[in-house]
């Protein structure tokens, strides 16, 4: 990943342009008059709500990256977490989510945690954020009369997955292998700090809150999510549902590696809220709507959290030379 301003610049439009392009869709799918008519009646009070709605579930996920911090012995204070964790929002237009390598080296400049061990934490940090939204999403599957029993299993998946990577005999035999082959010993102390890191942060007592903190940071997404739904006059799904809905649409999204979930998402809560008998021209709308609230809302925040600290942002934007451009870059292909 190179971070030099003109290739941040070219991600962000190319981004934008995307976006722009599946909006455009939204727009000819649910027939464009009648979606501007559903826009033009939408109460701008309710977008302001989920933009505060937004910017809490920031805070929560702030804080919950200050205590995962904590745990693995590099502790900040909250002011620092909260820039650290809004500031990494600015990056999740980045193809293949390479940007979320900025918080961890953010991370590093401020507490001295390694970018290894960073990086590692966002992973665990992804993993409770993957449980917590499938959690969520089995009700939007309930209530469509989907097939629950799918995204069951595939909690099961991920929950069993996760026992492993932190399990410490996992562990051990992972660095046992490192150390079996030469070439590999050169990565020891890099292999330590990833099992050191994962063992604490997926450890059953850490996910005991950290999912928790997953479920109310994507819940407070999806409330907005229910209020968009109820301003464009659909109010056939209950809250719970409507998170529900929210959430799958937001797996569809990270499960397809494009920036944001540009596209994927769109076209999934779109059509999640058509099959669930919302007019078209609402659901296209509705989903417009979420989508600047949520994504593009992050965006511009993070933006805003990086400005606020003009010599990190030099930094991130590789003024700093190439030798923390190159080290970002590797830290990025190791985390994909």
């Amino acid at each position: 990943m190179q971070t030099a301003p003109r290739n941040l610049v070219r991600w962000l439009a190319i981004a934008a342009l995307g976006s722009a392009v599946v909006s455009a869709a939204l727009v000819v799918v649910g027939d464009g008059p009648a979606v501007a008519a559903a826009l033009r009646g939408f109460d701008l009070l309710t977008l302001v709500w989920m933009l505060l709605l937004g910017a809490l579930s920031f805070a929560v996920r702030s804080v919950r990256w200050g205590a995962l911090m904590r745990v693995v012995g590099h502790p900040v204070s909250l002011g620092d977490a909260l820039y650290l964790q809004v500031s990494g929002q600015a990056m999740t237009v980045t193809p293949g989510r390479v940007g979320e390598v900025v918080k961890p080296w953010l991370a590093r400049e401020l507490s001295g945690m390694r970018l290894t061990r960073g990086v590692s934490l966002v992973f665990a940090e992804r993993v409770a954020d993957l449980i917590a939204v499938c959690v969520l999403a089995l009700g939007g599957l309930s209530a469509l009369g989907g097939a629950t029993w799918v995204l069951v299993l595939g909690i099961a998946v991920v929950v069993g997955g996760t026992a492993l990577a932190g399990s410490s005999w996992f562990h051990e035999l992972a660095l046992r292998a490192v150390r079996s082959r030469e070439r590999a010993r050169a990565h020891e102390a890099s292999a330590e700090a990833i099992a050191d890191t994962l063992g604490r942060a997926l450890h059953w007592r850490v996910l005991a809150w950290s999912v928790p903190a997953s479920v109310v940071a994507w819940g407070l997404e999806g409330v907005g999510f229910v209020l968009c739904l109820h301003a464009f006059g659909f109010g056939t799904l209950d809250a719970f549902a409507g998170v529900s809905v929210y959430a799958v649409a937001t797996i569809a999204g990270a499960f397809s590696f494009l920036p944001g979930g540009i596209g994927l998402t769109e076209a999934s809560m779109a059509g999640v809220l058509i099959a669930a008998g919302m007019p078209a021209a609402a659901a296209s709308g509705a989903t417009l709507v979420t989508r600047v609230a949520t994504l593009w809302w992050g965006v511009l925040l993070g933006w805003i959290a990086l400005s606020s600290r003009p010599q990190l942002l030099k930094r991130v934007l590789g003024g700093s030379g190439e030798g923390e451009s190159a080290q970002m870059s590797e830290a990025g292909s190791r985390f994909l």
